[in-house]
């Protein structure tokens, strides 16, 4: 605990989110070799559901001009501020900022972030890093809405705060000496740019003093696309789903760097009713460690009801990274990443070159 009785980072649970494909990635390189049985080869499905490329209408760019700069007047803070989460140095924490006024206005790049109201305070150096994708399966609204950002709509902003260290003072309560105890900022200062405003915004922890003859450093990201607005599940129905290879369930999934990787996904009703697809989920898909998360939509229109103990087939394609690892890599695949985040699937995918 700080001085103040804000809980020390130290003290945060850690980040999972990463930690969930990392873990994936092991799952899929253990099991993307796996054949059908000595001896026997299964045929590849006869009906596959044709691969739909078309962009989801929740996925569509906004079709207006961009708007003028958003000033802070305009913006109001979504929830109780940055909730920050222990890393390996200090923490990372979000915030959604809601555009409140009459109309659309611009927020993109970076706003200055600086921590304010302490009496004694160590310098503080801002780092700006390049805007970070998606964590799987997170759907986010398209990057060009932040250039007309609507009435009522959110962008979000993520700092990593580290190394708070001042001068003087004694870093927990009760330390025995003539050093004062610590008192921590009272915000984290926004500011959008000049004449644009600045908004204080609560936090809930300091960060460790891991180098006292270091300035605290502020990393800070690029506005982002907020997530996609929850929807309701697709289906309640026990649904199983499977990647395999075009070829069969007995032949690996393989595909070159740059190129298109075309696989197959059966969804299995392993439930004693009929799931029947009232309108078609989005899907998320992404190749670990290299790749980005892929949000698409599945192809249900020509789909038919799937009766109990029945299965559909669908084709699937994800774009392989120039860059990806040759190998094995991480396949992941998820129904529904708004609504019920179900079914899900992990393979592997051998990359060549």
């Amino acid at each position: 605990m700080t001085t103040d009785g804000r809980p020390g980072l130290a003290a945060m649970p850690a980040l999972l989110r990463a930690g969930v494909v990392a873990v994936g990635v092991a799952i899929a390189v253990g099991v993307g070799g796996c054949s059908a049985g000595r001896g026997t080869v299964a045929a590849p499905p006869q009906h596959v559901i044709a691969w739909d490329d078309a962009v989801p209408s929740q996925l569509q760019p906004p079709q207006v001009p961009s708007a003028p700069a958003c000033r802070a007047a305009q913006l109001r803070l979504a929830g109780s501020g940055f909730q920050f989460v222990a890393g390996v140095v200090g923490g990372t924490g979000a915030v959604a900022l809601r555009n409140t006024g009459p109309g659309r206005c611009r927020l993109t790049g970076y706003p200055t972030v600086r921590l304010v109201g302490a009496p004694r305070a160590p310098a503080q150096r801002q780092v700006d890093l390049p805007a970070q994708a998606p964590s799987f399966p997170e759907a986010v609204e398209p990057a060009a809405t932040l250039l007309a950002l609507a009435p009522g709509s959110t962008a979000i902003l993520s700092i990593d705060w580290s190394n708070w260290c001042v001068p003087g003072v004694s870093g927990t309560a009760g330390s025995a000496g003539s050093a004062k105890p610590q008192v921590p900022p009272s915000a984290v200062r926004v500011t959008l740019g000049q004449g644009l405003g600045s908004l204080d915004v609560n936090y809930n922890a300091v960060p460790a003093c891991d180098a006292p003859d270091q300035p605290s450093t502020i990393d800070v990201r690029p506005f982002a696309p907020a997530p996609l607005p929850a929807t309701q599940p697709w289906t309640t129905a026990n649904v199983k789903a499977t990647i395999q290879s075009r070829d069969g369930p007995a032949f690996p999934l393989t595909a070159k760097r740059g190129q298109v990787a075309r696989f197959i996904v059966r969804l299995q009703n392993t439930s004693p009713v009929a799931v029947r697809f009232g309108g078609c989920p989005l899907l998320a898909e992404a190749l670990a460690p290299s790749g980005q998360t892929e949000i698409h939509q599945l192809n249900c229109r020509p789909a038919s009801t799937i009766l109990p103990g029945h299965s559909l087939f669908f084709d699937m394609q994800l774009r392989v990274p120039p860059s990806a690892s040759l190998g094995k890599n991480g396949l992941f695949w998820e129904l529904d990443p708004t609504g019920a985040q179900y079914p899900e699937a992990v393979s592997g995918l051998v990359v060549t070159r």
